[in-house]
């Protein structure tokens, strides 16, 4: 039995490169703060504009979504997890267009920021002079969590 190409083994690209590069929106300025409403559960917030409507002018590609995550000294072993939606569209007009799950453990009673990159299996192609805006949902009811340096990672078409 013959491994050839006829069987594709030898004839597959397994890795494209390109020479466009990966941009950070808000650039060179602090990122959007967003905190969970803590009302309930799984509450959602209010969205908060990412990108203003005509700010990036050509067609893009959201490719991955960077925060930071103030933990709350709520419990040792306490397992910590959000829901983070981008929308498009004007405000009170919002509509989903990505859905990032996140979770972390907390073992500890002190205070820490870590950093958080979500890089998505398949960009989200959004239109020219879209606004982009963010919302977060937390799953513990009595505490309000917010997410800082919100920013997202973006390709030009």
């Amino acid at each position: 039995m013959s491994h050839g190409a006829a069987q594709g083994y030898f004839n597959c690209n397994i890795m494209a490169t390109t020479t466009n590069r990966y941009l950070s929106y808000p650039a060179a300025a602090a990122g959007i703060s967003r905190a969970s409403s803590g009302s309930t559960a799984w509450s959602f917030s209010a969205y908060t504009e990412v990108v203003p409507a005509n700010t990036i002018t050509s067609t893009y590609y959201i490719a991955g979504l960077t925060w930071c995550w103030h933990t709350p000294i709520a419990a040792a072993d306490t397992t910590y997890e959000w829901i983070i939606e981008l929308a498009t569209g004007a405000a009170a007009s919002e509509v989903l267009i990505i859905q990032v799950p996140a979770s972390i453990r907390g073992d500890t009673l002190v205070g820490y920021v870590p950093a958080i990159m979500a890089i998505f299996p398949e960009p989200k192609q959004v239109a020219a002079n879209t606004r982009i805006s963010v919302r977060v949902a937390y799953s513990l009811a009595t505490t309000s969590n917010t997410l800082t340096a919100i920013k997202i990672l973006y390709q030009m078409a």
